[in-house]
């Protein structure tokens, strides 16, 4: 079997399928043991940039070494260093890489000559209607594409003597914004000289361009002609039709495969290769055209297509109110399926980073740096993350397993299939990352987006839910944590252990109290300082804490004297349990060299809660064996 990774940037893009779907077009037809593995962001589709950095961190899950051959789609990753890493984790594979629509060193070329069909359209309209004034509206300044067909245009311009000025380009996107905010910005610094044609980089820009037109009370194509690019439905369903260029976006995909395929049987493959293209000329530059367009079709796909988004609509808001009630992810994936029936693919996954669990942990003393920093990767990923939900075939399957990196996990025994990773991040910080088998047509619907985004708000709300229950469950231990040896202190004695005390004499559970005080704290403060005093005092509490059972509540209830609460065991376990302590202290104490001995005095005793007695009537019990003891220990030092 082998494996080709695909690397993409962007949702709203028609070629976010269109390149998949016709990748697998070409397996499928050859009937090769090749599957796809598509690693796509949105990290263009956002302005925060701590956004993109959790987007972008999708493309360092792959170890790209593992796969036969890569495809990049670089050209829309919206940060110059991000395209680098991809560029150079992929180069130093050896394998072979394919970059589509942007010539890369070392690389094959996939893509349609952006520079040779431009140049027909800026051709048609100067030598054809004798156009001669133009305005271009086009693409984002720093896009490899858009780029190309800019200086396709100046190279044509300069070559027959038609003046421009770059007064006369508006850079921005290719979206339909980008069209009503270039005409508008041109068309204001013009003093009212129109031009003769208006070329665009997309047919998203042109409708914008007649739509910001026709607002000033301009027309198309009577007062100055509109060109597009790409012949997607907004130019052969407008009014007027948008002349464009055409091209079969799946091809590129179509070609990518083929390309490796050829490469793995040992043959010799061009390092460019362009897919083809078609100058459609329509209503907006004056053309008549024979091609016929189907507006009954169109108008009934259109009714489809809104019936379906509304559909959706409402089972995403179905699916966010009962992610609200949810009190984990587990379960919130669970109504992924449920809620968005269209969601039933052949499988999903869901891999988080086990920091997600933090907050949840139970601990005896609460770690603040965890509410501080949390754990999760910035770059890359954990070497070990949670399997934590599997969806395969229309059933759930039982799961919680760790895993490393992606193989075997999601190995796939047959040719032909897609599996979809998408990130998941709480901004800039890490989380995990979404799995789906055979999603192209999900992709096409754009609903994974959407789903995933309301997936990620629900569970960030939820960690945060979990942080602030954290903080407010460690201020409170906090107020009843001694802050020198961070047992409990006073108030931790009264609301917890007396509560603790007070449940088991309700359960008629007998308990062992035990009371120890250290012995000659006076006259290591005295003779060494209130800073080795309170050191003696840590390394006995230390010793305490390490060596009692975690059931057991130990309180500094003062000064030098502690408290052991522990349920009764045997005599001997007792004795061992004390002789662990000390043996603990004198370690301690020799690992230091402390120019002192430190010792403590210790009274047991256990309750009978049949009595009426109190806690506090037990510790004075304890509290006169312990000086019972200490006495002893005072008369043999001076026998």
């Amino acid at each position: 079997m082998k494996k080709i990774a695909l690397i993409m940037d962007g949702w709203k893009r028609f070629f976010t399928y269109a390149w998949p779907a016709g990748i697998l077009q070409r397996i499928k037809e050859t009937g090769e043991d090749v599957n796809l593995y598509i690693f796509n962001s949105s990290g263009n589709w956002s302005l925060d940039d701590d956004y993109n950095i959790g987007e972008y961190n999708i493309y360092s899950l792959p170890d790209l070494s593992d796969f036969d051959g890569i495809i990049l789609d670089t050209n829309n990753i919206r940060y110059p260093e991000v395209s680098e890493r991809v560029i150079e984790a992929a180069r130093k594979t050896g394998n072979p890489v394919i970059s589509i629509a942007k010539e890369i060193e070392d690389f094959y070329y996939v893509g349609i000559d952006n520079y040779a069909s431009i140049q027909k359209m800026i051709a048609h309209l100067h030598e054809k209607h004798g156009c001669s004034r133009f305005w271009f509206v086009m693409g984002p300044a720093d896009n490899y594409e858009n780029q190309v067909r800019v200086r396709s245009l100046k190279d044509y311009m300069q070559s027959h003597g038609i003046t421009y000025g770059e007064q006369d380009f508006y850079y921005e996107s290719y979206a339909y914004q980008c069209g009503v905010h270039g005409f508008e910005q041109l068309y204001r610094n013009s003093d009212g000289y129109l031009p003769e044609a208006i070329i665009c980089a997309s047919d998203n820009i042109a409708v914008g361009v007649c739509e910001a037109a026709r607002n000033h009370g301009l027309r198309v194509p009577q007062d100055f002609f509109v060109t597009g690019f790409d012949n997607f439905d907004k130019a052969s369903y407008y009014m007027p039709k948008i002349t464009t260029i055409g091209h079969i976006r799946e091809e590129v995909g179509y070609c990518c495969a083929d390309i490796l395929l050829r490469i793995w049987n040992g043959e010799k493959v061009d390092k460019f290769n362009y897919t083809r293209t078609e100058c459609i000329f329509w209503e907006s530059c004056g053309c008549k055209s024979d091609i016929e367009v189907d507006q009954r079709t169109h108008a009934k796909d259109q009714i489809i297509y809104d019936i379906e988004t509304t559909e959706f609509e409402e089972q995403v808001l179905s699916l966010e109110y009962e992610l609200m009630n949810c009190k984990t992810v587990k379960e919130m994936t669970r109504w992924i399926p449920e809620c968005i029936p269209a969601m039933k693919c052949d499988a999903m996954y869901l891999v988080l980073d086990d920091h997600i669990n933090d907050f949840k942990k139970k601990k005896e003393l609460y770690d603040f740096h965890i509410i501080q920093d949390e754990d999760f990767h910035i770059h890359g990923y954990p070497e070990y993350m949670n399997l934590e939900f599997a969806y395969e075939d229309g059933h759930i399957l039982p799961c919680n397993q760790k895993i490393s990196g992606l193989f075997p996990t999601f190995d796939y025994h047959k040719g032909g299939t897609d599996m979809l990773f998408m990130p998941i991040h709480f901004r800039s910080r890490t989380v995990g990352f979404f799995v789906i088998r055979n999603a192209v047509y999900l992709m096409e619907k754009q609903y994974l987006f959407k789903v995933l985004n309301v997936l990620i708000s629900a569970m960030e709300n939820l960690h945060e839910k979990e942080k602030l229950e954290y903080m407010n469950h460690a201020l409170t231990e906090l107020s009843v944590r001694d802050t020198v040896t961070g047992l409990y202190n006073r108030l931790g004695y009264q609301q917890i252990a007396c509560y603790v005390f007070d449940r088991k004499k309700q359960e008629s559970e007998n308990l062992l109290i035990m009371f120890a005080d250290m012995d000659k704290l006076k006259y290591i403060n005295d003779h060494f300082g209130h800073e080795y005093g309170d050191l003696a005092i840590r390394l006995v509490s230390g010793a305490i804490l390490y060596n009692i059972p975690e059931t057991s509540i130990p309180v500094r209830m003062g000064g030098d004297e502690f408290l052991i609460m522990n349920k009764v065991i045997p005599q001997q376990e007792a004795d061992e349990m004390i002789q662990k302590i000390q043996s603990e202290i004198r370690s301690k104490a020799d690992e230091l060299k402390l120019p002192f001995e430190i010792s403590f005095s210790i009274g047991c005793i256990v309750t009978d809660m049949s009595t009426e007695k109190s806690l506090d009537d037990y510790v004075k019990e304890a509290d006169e064996i312990m000086y019972q003891q200490k006495y002893m220990k005072k008369v043999n030092r001076e026998e």
